[in-house]
C-alpha cells in the first residue's frame, strides 16, 4: 500500500487560504506562542539578550514528550525564573535555572535523556558561544548558530528540537530587535504531531492510515517538511513577501493543538 505522499493539488489552495492571514497576522500569531510570551517577560525584566537566548534555545531542545502541554512547559520555566527573582547574571545562573526546571513534573518523562541534552548544550561549549559571542550577531547570522547547535547536540539540522530552537532564536530577535532574524529559506518546519495532523486535515499530505499519525511523523517526517515548505513558498508568492515556514508553523501548530484537544 502506498504510504504518505504530498497532494500537490491542495498546496495552492492551502497557500492562498493562509496568505489571507497577512503579514501582520503572522506576527500576531508568533506573539501568541507560549515561548514568545515567557521570553518576552524575561527580557523585559532583565534587558539582557544573553540569558534569554540561552534559556530559550536550551529549553527548546528538551521540548518533547511533555507531562502536560507546551503552555505548561514554558510557564513552568517562567515560574522558576520568577522564583529566582530574575537573577541570571551569569552562564552558571542560567544552567542552575535549567537544572531546577528539569526537576519539575512537566519534564518527568524521558528525564534522564533531557538532562543529558542540557548537559551537552552547556558542556559542548555552545552555551558559552551564545553567551560570549553569538548574542551580538545571532539575528544577522542565524545559519551559523543553527549549524553549530546541531553539531553541539549531535543532531541533524532538520531535527524537530533543533529547528524549534532556531525558531525560538528567531522569536528572540523579534522581541529584542523588533524584527525577525535573517533566516535562510532552507530552515524547515519543526514536525510534531500537531503539524502533521494539520497537513493531513488540510489535504496537503494524504495516505496516512488512521491511528498512524505519530509513527508517520517519525518515519516520514520529510514528507510533512516538504509539504509545508511548498505551502510557505506559495504564501510568499501570493503575498509578494518571503514568508518563512516558521511563520506558517505558528498558525499550523496553534490550529493543530486546538484541534487535537
Amino acid at each position: 500500500m502506498q504510504g504518505p505522499r504530498i497532494n500537490g493539488a491542495r498546496i495552492g489552495a492551502v497557500a492562498e487560504a493562509l496568505a489571507a492571514v497577512g503579514w501582520e497576522g503572522f506576527v500576531k500569531l508568533d506573539r501568541l506562542e507560549p515561548e514568545y510570551r515567557v521570553l518576552s517577560e524575561v527580557y523585559e525584566r532583565m534587558g539582557d539578550v544573553r540569558p534569554v537566548l540561552v534559556l530559550g534555545m536550551a529549553a527548546a531542545t528538551i521540548d518533547y514528550q511533555l507531562a502536560g502541554d507546551a503552555y505548561r512547559f514554558w510557564d513552568t520555566l517562567l515560574h522558576v525564573v520568577r522564583a529566582r527573582h530574575y537573577r541570571l547574571g551569569s552562564l552558571g545562573d542560567a544552567r542552575a535555572v535549567l537544572e531546577e526546571f528539569l526537576s519539575k513534573p512537566v519534564n518527568a518523562r524521558f528525564n534522564r535523556a533531557k538532562r543529558g541534552r542540557i548537559a551537552r548544550f552547556f558542556d559542548s561549549g555552545f552555551a558559552e558561544y551564545l553567551w560570549n559571542t553569538a548574542y551580538r550577531y545571532y539575528h544577522s547570522r542565524p545559519r551559523e548558530v543553527w549549524m553549530r547547535l546541531a553539531e553541539a547536540m549531535r543532531n541533524r539540522p532538520q531535527s524537530k528540537t533543533i529547528v524549534f530552537s532556531v525558531k525560538v532564536m528567531d522569536l528572540v530577535s523579534l522581541i529584542v530587535e523588533k524584527r525577525y532574524s535573517n533566516l535562510p529559506a532552507e530552515v524547515p518546519i519543526p514536525v510534531d504531531v500537531h503539524v502533521a495532523r494539520m497537513a493531513v486535515y488540510s489535504g496537503i499530505v494524504e495516505g496516512v492510515p488512521p491511528g498512524m499519525l505519530a509513527e508517520a511523523c517519525g518515519t516520514r517526517g520529510n514528507i510533512f517538511r516538504r509539504a509545508w515548505g511548498r505551502v510557505a513558498e506559495g504564501v510568499s508568492a501570493v503575498t509578494g513577501r518571503r514568508v518563512s515556514v516558521l511563520r506558517v508553523d505558528s498558525l499550523v501548530w496553534q490550529l493543530g493543538n486546538r484541534t487535537g484537544n
